[in-house]
């Protein structure tokens, strides 16, 4: 194999093993959150803390990493400039800030605004990694299962 074939192929395999599964692990386990009159499913093994205005979630909460959400109540003023489509009436718009450092790597927090279809409401993400970094977009796979007035 000469080298720009190779090289080529190096770089199709690294893609390959970087793009972000869309849809949720399992298995998982659907919450209710009372204060914001929805649900959504977790990972298994979740910490879950409702509050009087949503929740946050902490997956692998016994990892050195662990990975907190947060769905509120109210939406942020200027949720940011990304938006993406998470599911049939499911949106989110964001910003991401990055901090690099920390023992851990550098780390990220997606904060924004998450459309339920007339419905919107506070979202932030956290990641933290060393390599390839953080990517707080990790949560978008559970902010898509979130069905507002569930029965």
């Amino acid at each position: 194999m000469n080298l720009p074939r190779a090289l080529a192929a190096t770089l199709a395999a690294a893609a390959a093993c970087t793009v972000p599964d869309p849809s949720p692990p399992t298995p998982s386990t659907t919450i209710t959150i009372p204060a914001l009159r929805c649900a959504l499913d977790v990972p298994v093994g979740t910490e879950v803390m409702l509050t009087d205005d949503g929740a946050t979630f902490t997956t692998r909460p016994l990892a050195r990493y662990s990975r907190p959400f947060s769905v509120r109540a109210d939406p942020p003023a200027d949720p940011g400039a990304e938006r993406r489509s998470l599911a049939g009436d499911v949106s989110v718009t964001y910003t991401v800030q990055t901090d690099s450092g920390g023992s851990g790597g550098d780390e990220a927090v997606l904060s924004g605004a998450l459309q339920v279809g007339a419905r919107t409401f506070a979202v932030t993400c956290h990641d933290q990694g060393e390599w390839p970094g953080p990517d707080p977009t990790w949560c978008f796979a559970w902010l898509a299962t979130l069905r507002a007035d569930p029965v």
